[in-house]
Order: C-alpha cells, then structure tokens, then sequence
C-alpha cells in the first residue's frame, strides 16, 4: 500500500507571509469510537467518492467572471457574503485527480477492519462540472479505462481564462504578459508560476480504470448548467459557439448574481455589453439531454443498477441488491433549477414501495444532495416536490433503513436522524474530489456476534504526491499534476479563515474515520 491511500493524513505547513501554506505526510489517522474485535459477519464494503467535477475548464458557457465578487480584496464581497463558486484555480487539473483517486482504490483489495472484499465504488453525483457531454464521456473513460486527451476546442492552445484570456483576477500559471499586471492570487495570495502547466493538463494520458464494480448517482451538476440552470435552446447555442464572455460589468455582474438561486428558477446572464473572445466551437461541448446518463453508464455485462428498460428514460433512480444490503439509489436533482435537490412524487412512491419490499433486508440510501439539503421546492409542473420533512418522517418509521450516503456539501459529516437507536439512520456525506480535502473513504457495514449493526468510515486519498517542491513539477507525471489540484485546493484565497474556511471541509475525527 503507498503513502497515499487508507487511512493516512496530509497535514497543512505553516503558512508564509501571504498565506500560502504547503503540505506535509502525517501519520496515520485512527478511527474514532469503539471497534469490536468480534466481527461476525461483513454485510456491505464500500468505497465511496463524490463530487468530481470533471471539468471542460475552456467551456463558453462557464461565467468565471462572476467569481471575483468573493475574492476578499474585492470592495464589494463583504456585501455580496457569499461564495459564488464559478471558478476554481485547480478545476482544469480533475481528470488527473480522478485518474489518481481510482489507482488508491484499485490498490485497495481488502476494507481496513472487516478485512473482507470491497463490494462496490459508490459515486454520489456530480460526476461532471457543468452538464456537458465531453465531460460525461472523459469521466466514462477515466471509470472504463483507456486513451484520454482532456481537452476541447482547439489542441494547439489553451483557450480559457488564466492565460489566454488574461486577468489579474484568476490565478495565470504562465507568469504575467508585458504590459499587465500580476495577479492576484500571486501577487496577493503567494500562488505559484508554473510555465507550461495549461498545455501539460491538456495532454493524452491512458486512465487505468476501475477494476471494481462502480454505481453512479445523478447530481444537480450533471443536469444543470453550472449545477443551476437548466439548459434551453439559446445555451446550447453558447455553449457550442465560438465566442466566450470574460468580463461583465459591475451592475451585471451583481444583477446576475441576484438571479442564481439554490431554489430555481435561476437564469444566466444576459449583460449589454459583455467583453468576449472568440475561441473554437466544439460541438463535444453540448449539454446532455434526458437519456445522456442512463446510455452512458448502462452496461449488460454487469447489473450496476442501471437496467435495459431504463435506456431512453428520463428516469435516473435504480435498485442495486447484493447478499445482505440493497442500496436504493435515488436521483434528487431538481430539473427545474436551483442547486439544492428534492424528489419527484412518482420516485417517491418508487422508493416507499421498494422499501415496503425490502422490509425484511437491510437498506442503504443513496443520493446526491443530504436530506437537510432536500428544500427545492419549485416547480413548473402540476405535481409538488417532496421534500425532506416527508422524506424523513417516513424513513424513521422503518426499522430496516440503517445509512444514507450522499455528497453535495464537498465536506465530510456524519449525522443521524431519528428519534432512537430502533428508527433512524446515520447520514455519511462526504468531500469532493475538487476541493480540499479532496478524499474518499470506505464504508463498513457488519455485524458481531450479538447480530448487533456496525457503520465504520475510514478516509481515503488519491495517490497525487505530496509535493514539497513546486518549482520541480514533473509535468508529465498524473499523479504530480493531481498533487498540484490538492495543494491549490487548500490555498483557496477565498476560503482562509471565516465562515467559509476550507477546514470545514474536513470535518472532525468522527466524521471523517467514525
């Protein structure tokens, strides 16, 4: 087993003068709680992950620009007070993440404290960044296996903001053209430049894939644009075109802003006089349409949840049994808009009645958004939303339901719901692969002699380096450039300190190997 794998910690170095903090190998982390020593039997092992965002980091439909109004230099972000997550310094690096998150789970024949065979990959939604085919298909061949070049539009250059569209508002690895002014997340915030890195993310590079059977759950940002809106006929249009908005004003910026809510609708902006470029059109980039998902991961070879008859479906929510635990996988996007979820009535029905049928197994739910975040609650159809008040009332009332697994919140927590250990359930949500702490983790589901139910966690990173030396990169090395993404990620400039500092991500002892 290497360095970067189960149950090991990464711990942060002392920052330097302008915050910028390298990381270091820690020892290994313990789990928090009682661990019987008298396991009689393993029910289910899991390997889950969340939130990859695989990102086409190049797209004319991603507005960047927005961003800025949470930088904490800009005037106006204390009035803003909030973080708008259009842009992230390390969102072109995610297929080398993922690449290097699925060589620690190919690694890893044997869950840590059963000692039993991992049963499946579990993958909570948010699979790609913003809807859009080319990044479904990357993180397909990135899950199968096989020849992968990360890149769109034109391979002869980089044609995203950080370089080609130069701002001294996103981080430029490149260094500073003649005549402009430093960045500054460099000048401020103590980033690197690193020539060479926008090219090095777009090279070909052949993905192992996963030699463990995975199941995929369907997030707001596979069927969102930016996990948000939905897209119509006129961003399709954007998004396969050949120009690219890289700068608002002020006014529209903010007025844009005011319309994306986590409770839809949400529009996208339509500034009268945005600053663009032009760059190469690519219809790869298209959004996906209502089958994308279910024709891209069905596979009649294995049962991954994902059955013949839901081909050309719209439905996104599958049953998966195995020996003693039946994970029901639930789709709780809102395809109305809003980045927060809520369930459909007919799928809501679908899971009472699954659960009816399963009342002598045990269950595990799983879905993208954590039931505190099923509050979406509009809709432009006759039929309302389900909500989690609903949803919770009628989990507790079955004893059978013992866990439910969701990512979303890009942090890690356990929570449990229920008025007593005999109705309830624990809740595990876990953090991204975009965002520190950039971990999975492995789930343990199994009984003691006294047929009691045990849940335990175990933290799992991805095999990039831990570097201690920046200027050095091995550029063409996956596991360097995911390296790079995890140390960019803890040096969020927007998130040091605060309510929204990136430590909450990590959650404490317990939610992390609980």
């Amino acid at each position: 087993m290497t360095f970067s794998s189960i149950g090991t910690s990464i711990k942060k170095a002392r920052p330097n003068d302008k915050g910028w903090r390298q990381l270091l190998r820690d020892r290994k982390e313990s789990n928090v709680g009682e661990i019987p020593h008298d396991v009689k039997r393993a029910l289910l092992n899991i390997v889950h992950i969340s939130d990859t965002h695989i990102c086409d980091a190049q797209s004319p439909a991603r507005v960047e620009c927005l961003d800025r109004f949470a930088d904490p230099h800009h005037p106006l972000s204390a009035s803003i007070g909030k973080l708008v997550g259009t842009y992230r310094a390390q969102e072109m690096l995610t297929t080398q993440v993922l690449e290097s998150m699925i060589q620690a789970i190919n690694q890893l024949d044997f869950a840590p404290i059963t000692k039993q065979r991992i049963d499946t990959v579990l993958i909570t939604g948010d699979l790609t960044d913003n809807a859009q085919q080319n990044e479904l298909n990357w993180c397909n061949t990135l899950l199968r296996g096989g020849k992968l070049r990360p890149d769109s539009g034109t391979s002869r250059q980089w044609q995203g903001v950080g370089d080609f569209f130069y701002s001294e508002y996103f981080w430029n690895p490149s260094g500073t053209p003649k005549g402009e002014r430093t960045d500054f997340p460099r000048e401020l915030y103590g980033y690197p430049t690193i020539p060479e890195l926008l090219d090095a993310v777009r090279a070909t590079f052949f993905t192992t894939g996963l030699t463990k059977q995975y199941l995929v759950v369907h997030g707001n940002h596979d069927a969102l644009l930016q996990g948000t809106i939905v897209p119509d006929e006129h961003l399709r249009t954007v998004v396969t075109s050949h120009e690219k908005t890289f700068e608002l004003a002020d006014l529209d910026a903010i007025d844009a802003l005011q319309k994306v809510s986590e409770i839809g609708p949400a529009e996208y902006p339509s500034p009268n006089s945005p600053k663009t470029r032009e760059v190469n059109a690519d219809l790869g980039r298209d959004f996906l349409t209502f089958d994308s998902w279910n024709r891209t991961f069905y596979n009649e070879e294995e049962d991954n949840g994902i059955t013949f008859d839901l081909l050309g479906s719209a439905r996104k929510y599958w049953r998966k049994d195995f020996e003693h635990i039946t994970i029901l996988g639930l789709d709780t996007v809102n395809p109305f808009g809003g980045w927060q979820g809520s369930l459909d009535r007919e799928q809501f029905t679908w899971l009472k009645t699954q659960i009816e049928e399963l009342r002598t197994r045990y269950v595990v739910i799983s879905s993208h958004h954590p039931l505190q975040d099923l509050y979406n609650n509009y809709t432009t159809d006759i039929n309302s939303r389900v909500l989690s008040v609903e949803i919770e009332q009628f989990l507790v009332s079955r004893s059978n339901v013992i866990a439910w697994i969701c990512g979303h919140t890009h942090r890690h927590r356990m929570a449990y719901f229920g008025p007593d250990q005999m109705h309830g359930f624990w809740q595990i949500e876990n953090a991204s692969l975009i965002d520190w702490p950039q971990q999975g983790r492995v789930i343990e589901i199994f009984q003691d002699q006294h047929e009691q139910v045990w849940i335990a966690n175990t933290t799992l990173n991805h095999c990039g380096e831990v570097l201690t030396d920046i200027e050095h990169l091995k550029l063409d090395e996956v596991n360097q450039l995911a390296g790079l993404s995890r140390v960019l990620s803890v040096n969020d400039w927007q998130r040091r300190g605060g309510v929204f500092s990136i430590e909450n991500n990590e959650g404490e002892l317990f939610d992390r190997n609980g």
